[in-house]
């Protein structure tokens, strides 16, 4: 998961020392996490289909 240093990780609610950090950054760095993952998701039917057929099956 993203993170903004070696404290402030995902999720931030309550960790020592993310107090004063900018919520506004982490957010953002959050969600364009979220929209890489989703964009490669589209991939894994195909990568999927080449296994299986390296594999030998239909």
């Amino acid at each position: 998961m993203p993170y903004l240093d070696t404290q402030c990780r995902f999720p931030w609610r309550g960790v020592a020392g993310c107090k004063d950090k900018d919520t506004r950054a982490m957010l953002e760095l959050t969600i364009s996490h979220v929209i890489e993952l989703r964009s490669r998701l589209g991939e894994v039917p195909a990568w999927y289909d080449g296994v299986r057929r390296s594999y030998g099956g239909k």
